[in-house]
């Protein structure tokens, strides 16, 4: 256990004025670690006004009852601690004691907060199933639906399900597989016991015939097993690819925390879970009941050879049981470092530049060997189990063998054994030890699922964009915006970065919106997109409340041209043409009027120019550019330029603007700038600073006022 002491002088003050101690009053002291995280310092003082007098100190009630009436939501819930949201932490968790903690972060590590000791614990994660009760405290209240969502796994058991009829094909092809399996056995028995002493080779011709006739059989069997197998996987990991796929393109943002490198690691989990249940691996599991096909068969021919089988593979069962503990802490482990070791990669790569202009290549290639050095140590751990199984698997089955040729020595010499059915059960007992033994090693590999489905249904869960209760057919709009009584925080901040919005801005209003940085002018063009929904108060479109309306007619009716635009590996054609194709004569428009003409002109390859990963090829204004035709590509009423004349030059900055002034007429624009070149275009201008409307009127009255303050 790591304890690192996190104790300042301003707390010891605190505890110094009152009479209060934290043994007695732990939960109090809970709380207000809580409190000062969404508020900065809160006093005791402060915290005991808020609540009631109680004989029984200060317990659950009171604290849910203080968070109340501050304004924010509190649940007190019975529920595992492994099983809390990330989006909810820091919380209140209860041991079986009843004892509280703030639990602050969890992952591979728990980080927890004792306010006994006034310390930090970090501990495995494993550590928190100690922890079964918790109090959630959220600012908005809609989260609490998310706590009564059922977290099933029917989003992976249902396209499953769907199909059933193929796996009863694949067993059924199984239990014939498995039946001709015996062909080779008997034919042996019947050889020595039969055609051998007798001479018979008429007989032999004819079982040899036979059993050929099988083994062709068994071949078309396995063909047609494999074949359904690989169909099946195909189907199923084409549904479950595209719906993860949408959900991490349609989740709330504010719920969107998840690292790039860690998404897409979630793609190489669904693809070892689709692989299992759609490979040669279900197979195996399934294989298992010839184990008992063998087993009565040897059972038939001597009753006391069928107990060595038995007795081994009860061993081998309870030696995999047992194995189950170390190899889920392990999977654990692997599937999370792996995580680690996926967005680290991408992360630094995305970053190469930087980190060469930094010269922060020697740290990067550091904090790698580290993560490399751990998550090889973990992988070699389990790759020693498999190895250790698979050995022990030719051992087991070479002591089986070794056990029924002992046994099989003395019913020979009682003469309850021939030696032709000696050798039918060797051959049967050690085929019936091979699904035992696979049994064994896929309890490995099923561990390791287990874990990646647990990982995946977690995202999974998380609230996608049209949860809500939305509209759909709300066609084009006119361009009226409306935002009443909006606030906004981000996760984890104390401050809004919109507080007491009001706003209205008509039809073929142009309106320009600057302030300092971190004002909160992204934040409104992030609300009014759609991509973030309000703390509180409302957003309105012609009348219409912004939550309540689909977010794919949100953006066709809104272009934004982002501050940073992101373009995809592809031609210029392909970049600007993203949400839906268009005509030549429109794209050589969208070309001119945004001013990538020269451009187009200058690469010889006309809009059939590779931009390169991430637009490597085009200058930043160059990308601006592209963002803007994006953003006029479906003539919307309502255009948003976010600082849309950065890393153009002069001449490029004017000419932009003039041929902009010829595609507004009878368009909203709101244009989000720190250059007052661009508030050319508008005829308003509204001043935010820090998420406060300071100013809001016409643009030389309100640039004018602002000059006098200067």
């Amino acid at each position: 256990m790591q304890i690192q002491e996190n104790i300042t002088s301003q707390e010891e003050s605190i505890f110094e004025d009152t009479t209060l101690n934290r043994e007695e009053y732990p939960l109090l002291f809970t709380l207000k670690y809580i409190l000062d995280f969404y508020f900065g310092e809160i006093s005791l003082n402060t915290i005991i006004s808020l609540s009631a007098k109680s004989n029984k100190g200060f317990t659950q009630e009171l604290a849910v009852d203080v968070v109340k009436e501050i304004g924010f939501t509190a649940v007190c819930r019975d529920m595992k601690a492994s099983d809390i949201p990330n989006h909810f932490l820091p919380c209140i968790v209860f041991d079986k004691k009843e004892n509280p903690y703030v639990l602050k972060r969890k992952g591979k590590e728990c980080l927890l907060y004792d306010p006994i000791n006034n310390s930090e614990i970090k501990k495995d994660s494993s550590y928190l199933k100690n922890f079964t009760k918790a109090i959630l405290v959220f600012r908005d209240p809609k989260k609490e639906k998310i706590l009564d969502q059922i977290k099933g796994k029917e989003w992976f058991w249902n396209p499953v399900k769907k199909f059933w009829r193929a796996y009863i094909e694949i067993g059924f092809l199984t239990l014939f597989i498995n039946i001709f399996a015996l062909a080779v056995p008997l034919f042996s028995m019947s050889v020595y016991d039969r055609v051998v002493p007798n001479n018979a080779t008429e007989t032999l011709f004819v079982l040899a015939i036979g059993v050929i006739i099988i083994l062709l059989f068994d071949v078309f069997f396995k063909s047609v097993r494999n074949h359904i197998i690989e169909k099946v996987g195909k189907e199923l990991g084409l549904h479950l690819e595209e719906e993860l796929l949408k959900r991490v393109l349609s989740i709330q943002s504010q719920y969107d925390s998840m690292l790039v490198g860690t998404k897409a690691n979630l793609f190489r989990e669904l693809a070892l879970i689709k692989d299992f249940f759609a490979t040669k691996s279900i197979v195996q599991v399934i294989d298992f009941p010839f184990f008992f096909i063998s087993v009565a068969v040897i059972f038939i021919i001597s009753p006391m050879i069928a107990l060595v089988p038995i007795s081994i593979a009860i061993l081998v069962l309870v030696f995999n049981f047992a194995m189950q503990v170390p190899i889920s802490n392990l999977s654990k482990k692997n599937i999370e470092n792996v995580q680690a070791k996926h967005s680290y990669l991408v992360e630094t790569i995305q970053g190469s530049e930087i980190i060469k202009l930094s010269n922060a290549r020697a740290t990067k290639l550091f904090n790698w060997r580290n993560i490399i050095a751990v998550t090889d140590s973990v992988s070699h751990k389990i790759q020693s189990l498999n190895v250790f199984s698979m050995n022990l698997s030719q051992s087991i089955i070479q002591f089986v063998t070794l056990l029924v040729i002992i046994v099989g020595v003395f019913e020979i010499n009682s003469k309850t054994l021939s030696v032709g059915g000696l050798i039918a059960v060797t051959i049967l007992a050690s085929r019936a030890m091979v699904p035992v033994i696979q049994a064994s090693m896929m309890a490995i590999k099923l561990k390791e699922i287990s874990e990646s489905l647990d990982n995946i249904n977690e995202f999974w869960h998380l609230p996608l964009e049209n949860d809500k209760n939305i509209e759909i057919g709300l066609g084009e709009i006119k361009g009226n915006i409306e935002f009443k009584n909006v606030e906004f925080y981000y996760k984890n901040s104390k401050y809004a970065s919109l507080e007491n919005c009001n706003i209205k801005i008509k039809e073929g209003e142009k309106v320009g919106i600057i302030g300092q940085t971190g004002a909160g002018k992204s934040t409104f063009l992030r609300i009014l997109t759609g991509l973030d929904y309000p703390t509180k108060g409302s957003v309105y479109l012609d009348g219409h409340e912004i939550s309540t309306i689909h977010p794919v007619e949100i953006r066709q009716n809104i272009g934004v041209m982002p501050q940073e635009p992101f373009l995809f590996s592809g031609t210029l054609k392909e970049n600007i043409e993203l949400s839906s194709p268009i005509s030549k004569e429109k794209m050589m428009q969208l070309i001119k009027i945004t001013g990538l003409e020269d451009l187009v002109k200058k690469s010889g390859q006309g809009d059939g120019l590779q931009v390169g990963e991430r637009g490597c090829n085009l200058s930043v204004g160059q990308r601006h550019l592209v963002a803007l035709a994006r953003a006029l590509l479906n003539n919307p009423p309502i255009l948003v330029l976010d600082e849309p004349t950065t890393g153009l030059d002069v001449g490029l900055e004017k000419s932009l603007i003039t041929h902009m002034k010829q595609v507004l007429d009878n368009k909203t624009l709101i244009v989000i700038t720190h250059r007052f070149a661009a508030l050319d275009l508008v005829d308003r201008v509204i001043v935010l600073n820090q998420g406060k409307i300071v100013a809001d009127g016409p643009k030389n009255t309100v640039l004018a006022a602002l000059q006098e303050k200067k």
